[in-house]
């Protein structure tokens, strides 16, 4: 688990995205990207994130799984992406 967690890590590192203020969508499927990976459960994802279930953002994490209709507790994939920033 810690090698995988490292892995995101670093390739969080090359494309200059922080962790703390990643954007992303969960999916069945990877989107074969370099920033798509495998977690085996929400448990994972939040690990990595370094969220708690019962905080603001781990609730917004719970939400976009109901949003998808994926599974939590099943394996799943997180497609990453810097944040949109809005151009006036």
């Amino acid at each position: 688990m810690k090698d995988k967690l490292n892995l995101i890590t670093d390739a969080f590192h090359v494309a200059g995205i922080d962790n703390k203020n990643v954007e992303f969508s969960i999916t069945e499927y990877s989107l074969n990207s370099k920033l798509s990976f495998k977690f085996n459960n929400i448990n994972e994802l939040l690990l990595f994130l370094d969220v708690l279930p019962t905080s603001e953002k781990g609730k917004v994490v719970n939400a976009k799984f109901v949003e998808s209709g994926i599974d939590p507790e099943k394996f799943f994939y997180v497609n990453f992406f810097k944040p949109k920033i809005n151009e006036l």
